[in-house]
């Protein structure tokens, strides 16, 4: 196996001294490591039925008469580790994306043995699946099981290693640092990844982001294409708490307020002189937060007393929460601090309405009232945005042609005299952000419109 050293690029970079018998006893640690690590690795082949439409990938200037798409096989590889033994069954942690709509998958614990496996299941919101082996013969099975670290330890320079099968090439080895904590890069729903320069590439998914001490502390899911020493790793910590849902219920059962939630940007910051919380842009109707009073434009601070980091600390720590606990969420409304008792509801298996955050720059933009009977069907008033100007101020603002202006900076806006009149006054005021409710289909969103 080949092991890549950065480290020893960079103490030779910034001229620090070396003893050989450092880098030896540094070597030698390393392929204990990896050594005591790589038997619980394995390689994840599935074969997927995607559904495909030949007519699909052509801009073609006449239409085909509607075809049933066809149906044919894919096959994927990808990496897993063993993370669990009950009697002769062994658990193995994957990425959901290896496996989804799989009809059959095979799990390969080396070159001589392989196992037909049975998908758990899986959780496309985090990509996490759990996978169960009969392991019955297999040599050595109780010493393949990894050891599961404290993802909530890890810390940016810490050392790491990844071992998995990229393209197909298996227990390839490589040796990085943490580069960043609680990345967002926009493929799951809940996101928080360790971020990584250990090289990852195709393959690599589902496999371990393990410690210096040969703990897991991460599964492999995704890179960015276009960029080099960006791997990220789901936290080993929301996996198996994953895990532990997915073999308990068979599924994973999430704690849920029922809100559209946005962080709080610059813009917004300048916009309403507010520069920490979590923004409030949706309340679903009949859900556990409209049923304990929280409104659009309420700022959310704290959870039970702790503060928030961002949208993504309050997602976790609620999906987290079991359904039915009731939690205290300190809240900013017009200025005034206060705190609400929430019930957590269970999250459905579909949510309508997805949080989105869109920043803009200036004015330009055609609105017209609603009729009554446009009133009566949306149950809302306010402004329809008729057309938007290319590179004009509501162009770069995020509007679009049927988005429907709610209020400005929180005041209910009902008419196109009102609207412009709310600007004018914000401009005497010396403001140069507008902070409009815009509502986009069935969600809620609020837009920064710079007013310069």
């Amino acid at each position: 196996m080949r092991v890549f050293l950065p480290l020893v690029a960079l103490l030779i970079l910034f001229s620090v001294p070396l003893r050989a018998g450092l880098l030896e006893e540094f070597e030698e640690e390393l392929q204990r490591v990896v050594d005591e690590v790589s038997p619980s690795v394995v390689t994840v082949f599935a074969v997927q039925e995607v559904e495909f439409n030949p007519f699909d990938s052509f801009d073609l200037p006449f239409r085909f008469p509607p075809i049933e798409p066809f149906r044919q096989e894919r096959r994927s590889i990808g990496s897993g580790v063993i993370v669990k033994k009950e009697g002769n069954i062994v658990y193995i942690l994957t990425n959901n994306h290896v496996v989804e709509n799989a009809k059959s998958i095979v799990v390969r614990f080396d070159r001589h043995t392989e196992r037909k496996a049975r998908l758990v299941g899986g959780d496309p919101k985090t990509d996490i699946a759990v996978l169960e082996v009969n392991a019955k013969g297999i040599k050595d099975i109780d010493k393949r099981i990894a050891k599961l670290g404290d993802s909530d330890k890890v810390r940016v320079g810490h050392i790491v290693i990844a071992i998995g099968n990229p393209y197909g090439l298996e227990r390839t080895v490589t040796v990085g640092v943490v580069s960043a904590l609680k990345r967002s890069i926009g493929i799951t729903q809940y996101e928080s990844y360790i971020q990584t320069d250990a090289a990852i590439n195709p393959g690599n998914s589902g496999g371990p982001l393990i410690n210096i001490k040969g703990e897991v502390i991460g599964i492999n899911t995704a890179i960015v294409a276009s960029g080099q020493g960006l791997g990220f790793a789901i936290p080993i910590n929301l996996a198996k708490w994953v895990m532990e849902q997915i073999l308990e219920h068979g599924r994973v059962i999430r704690g849920w307020l029922g809100v559209v939630i946005q962080d709080i940007t610059p813009g917004i910051t300048e916009a309403i002189g507010v520069k920490e919380g979590i923004l409030v842009a949706q309340v679903l109707k009949g859900s556990p937060a409209d049923k304990a009073g929280l409104k659009v434009g309420d700022i959310i601070v704290k959870l039970n007393g702790r503060k928030l980091e961002d949208v993504r600390d309050l997602q976790l720590s609620i999906m987290k929460t079991k359904p039915g606990t009731e939690v205290v969420l300190t809240i900013i409304r017009e200025g005034k601090e206060m705190d609400i008792r929430v019930k957590v509801g269970e999250m459905p298996e579909k949510v309508r309405g997805k949080p989105r955050t869109y920043q803009g720059e200036d004015l330009g933009l055609t609105l017209r009232e609603l009729s009554p009977e446009e009133k009566a069907r949306i149950g809302e008033e306010g402004l329809l945005v008729v057309s938007v100007v290319p590179g004009s101020p509501a162009s770069r603002s995020g509007l679009r042609p049927g988005d429907l202006i709610i209020s400005v900076n929180y005041k209910r806006v009902k008419t196109v005299r009102d609207f412009y009149r709310m600007i004018d006054n914000l401009k005497d005021m010396g403001k140069r952000k507008a902070l409009l409710l815009v509502k986009r289909g069935d969600t809620n969103l609020y837009l920064v419109l710079s007013l310069e």
